[in-house]
């Protein structure tokens, strides 16, 4: 089978899944980085620095990126649809040619299969997520390590280091693979690794002298961007253990690992030591970013990883004599993936609501919610609830109306006329929660799939 004849009905498929969710607003994390593009556009670039209470630290890449198309084809979902657009049949490109290093042409089928399936890279495609952006120059590093292509690797390495801590700690991985395949320190090997820590230094130092600080900012100094302790440090070892098998993908960690010693004790398939450090490699990295930060881990946050581990599952599944296991095990895997969409935990542990499709219902029910609050007059500022639900709409969906409901955090409960509850709410309050639904009047109720959007009306009231 050719290239093209792979590559081609992928990049008809991105560009279909591009339409279908041209309007879907930015969410989550998203609309984090939307806000700062939106104050760019708006007040000019500022020297790359975001606001206060949208400034990570590192440099604005995925942002600025986002602004300069707007200056050209205009602050609109579907442009920022269109702008990633790119970025993805970039990694469906640079997965092939990553693929291709191990797999034969039918195999790549099934792989290629799996990357369309995977449940975090799909969900961040509807999602705008930058951390499409990751992968894609992540991938193009790791192929032109391969290749040898040093201006190149030198290239996209720096642009994977601008786009967040974890992409450096991603480029970190990088450094650690290469001296696994080449076994080799020159001039050549520091060289290349020099324009991306050199720019980085150099951001760092700017930034500071900037703001008065770096990495971690005074506005979330006392919450998840503190170092955790011991017991901390354990709860976070849990989470990404968690994280990284859930929704269906603990099917390919079995037989991911079950594979690999096998193999290797059998010493068979050559190839087998260097995907498990492939794959292992960059999962250790960022496992050790996150054990050292309170911060809540993400499914997004390990997207790579997965999506490395889809080559290395079907690597073993090309291994087997019978064609007929091998579809059979890639029948299961592929059902497992599709299935953990739609996997539902209590609230209070979170439901990977942006790395999931189970999502999707929700845009179509807030968009009726809205028409139902005009309707009966009820404005915004009478409106408590919770993230993600406050995001102003200028951030989500680029409007000119300046709608925002109010954060519970911001006054007491009881002085709400109404409160808008949803199951995709990521809470610390689940006994205010409970209490509103048990003790408020539900004036308006809608549920579609696994959502639930709920108006209650304060009973005081």
């Amino acid at each position: 089978m050719t290239k093209s004849k792979i590559l081609l009905p992928a990049y008809l498929l991105l560009l279909l899944l591009t339409l279908c969710s041209i309007q879907i607003p930015f969410f989550w994390d998203s609309a984090f980085f939307s806000a700062v593009s939106v104050y760019f556009y708006d007040h000019g670039m500022n020297g790359f620095i975001a606001p206060l209470q949208n400034d990570t630290g590192g440099f604005p890449l995925f942002s600025s990126y986002l602004t300069l198309v707007w200056k050209f084809f205009g602050k609109t979902l579907a442009v920022s649809h269109l702008a990633i657009l790119p970025f993805l049949i970039g990694v469906v490109n640079q997965f092939y040619l990553l693929a291709k290093r191990f797999l034969n042409d039918k195999t790549i089928v099934f792989a290629m299969i799996l990357l369309f399936i995977e449940p975090v890279f799909i969900t961040q495609s509807i999602l705008m997520g930058y951390d499409i952006l990751i992968v894609y120059f992540f991938l193009l590093s790791l192929n032109a390590l391969y290749d040898k292509k040093q201006i190149l690797f030198s290239i996209a390495l720096l642009f994977l280091s601008l786009i967040s801590i974890r992409g450096i700690m991603l480029a970190s991985a990088l450094l650690i693979i290469d001296l696994f395949l080449f076994k080799k320190i020159d001039r050549l090997f520091i060289r290349k690794y020099l324009p991306a820590v050199f720019i980085c230094v150099i951001w760092f130092i700017y930034h500071k002298n900037q703001t008065g600080w770096f990495l971690f900012s005074p506005t979330r100094e006392n919450n998840a961007e503190q170092f955790s302790g011991a017991v901390m440090m354990l709860r976070q070892f849990v989470y990404i253990l968690w994280k990284t098998i859930d929704l269906g993908r603990i099917t390919l960690w079995i037989l991911f690992i079950t594979s690999a010693v096998y193999f290797l004790k059998h010493n068979k398939a050559s190839k087998t030591k260097e995907l498990i450090a492939i794959v292992f490699i960059p999962l250790i990295a960022l496992a050790f970013l996150m054990l050292l930060i309170k911060n809540p881990i993400g499914h997004k946050y390990f997207l790579i990883v997965f999506v490395l581990l889809n080559i290395g599952v079907c690597y073993f599944l090309e291994q087997l004599e019978s064609r007929k296991k091998s579809v059979l095990l890639f029948c299961l895997i592929s059902i497992s993936l599709i299935g953990g969409n739609f996997i539902s935990y209590p609230q209070r542990y979170g439901n990977a609501w942006d790395a999931s499709l189970k999502i999707l219902p929700y845009f179509k029910i807030e968009t009726e919610m809205k028409v139902y609050l005009l309707k009966n007059k009820i404005t915004d500022n009478q409106i408590g609830t919770q993230f993600p639900l406050t995001t102003k709409y200028p951030f989500s969906h680029l409007s000119d109306a300046h709608d925002q409901y109010i954060d519970i955090e911001d006054k007491p409960i009881n002085t709400f006329h109404y409160f808008l509850y949803s199951n995709i709410i990521n809470t610390n309050r689940m006994s205010d929660l409970e209490k509103i639904t048990k003790k408020w009047v539900a004036v308006k109720k809608m549920k579609y799939g696994t959502i639930e959007l709920t108006l209650y009306q304060n009973p005081d009231f």
